[in-house]
């Protein structure tokens, strides 16, 4: 299996260590890994196989897009830079293919996973945060012909909800895969913006559970 890393980054002071923290989280698995960086903020020279430069207005989901015109693999990873992936995340593609899922998340450290188990679970659902986690999504290829590119009505908060919104009007389904983790340290990138800017992207803007088929 091979994948696409797609990271919105904003390479400004400390920030950049958060990326690069990703990026070396991701490739201790030594998977098939195609990364693609694409640079909010000062431009800065990751050692990746993509670089694109983001000019304009802030929109996240314009900048996935814009990552995703440069996807050739497998399955894509839609991702902060504030993720740490954990080892043996690379087996859900697999995972995704033999239990039939284009969408895909990992479960993490939030606090509204804490009800779901660890192990050959898939929770299936749209609610953000639990089910689909903006931080980092899953993707198969098959996905992009089916929903078209991202929707990119808000700029930032709820970015996560247009695509849950694209998928369920396609009838596709969404599994928080619960043998897979990637943590999310939270808010990064954001936090670092002044309070009117926080505003400005942020607040201006079910738990089936079933079994999964294993690999080996």
């Amino acid at each position: 299996m091979t994948y696409d890393l797609i990271i919105v980054s904003q390479s400004n002071g400390d920030l950049i260590q958060v990326t690069q923290n990703c990026i070396d989280s991701a490739r201790k698995d030594k998977a098939d890994l195609n990364i693609i960086v694409v640079e909010t903020g000062n431009p800065y020279r990751y050692d990746v196989d993509k670089i694109i430069q983001y000019n304009g207005e802030f929109n996240y989901n314009r900048a996935l897009n814009m990552g995703l015109k440069y996807a050739k693999s497998d399955f894509q990873i839609l991702a902060n830079n504030d993720i740490i992936f954990h080892p043996g995340w690379s087996k859900i593609g697999p995972l995704m293919k033999v239990n039939g899922y284009m969408s895909s998340s990992a479960l993490s450290n939030d606090r509204r996973q804490a009800f779901c188990k660890p192990g050959n679970l898939g929770y299936e659902g749209y609610v953000i945060g639990i089910h689909l986690t903006g931080w980092c999504i899953f993707t198969s290829k098959e996905l992009w012909p089916l929903i078209g590119k991202l929707d990119e009505k808000f700029r930032f908060w709820y970015s996560d909800n247009l695509y849950a919104r694209q998928l369920e009007r396609q009838g596709i389904k969404h599994a928080l895969i619960c043998s897979v983790r990637v943590d999310h340290i939270g808010s990064q990138t954001l936090s670092k913006q002044a309070r009117g800017v926080q505003n400005l992207y942020t607040f201006s803007q079910g738990r089936a559970v079933r079994e999964f088929k294993s690999i080996k």
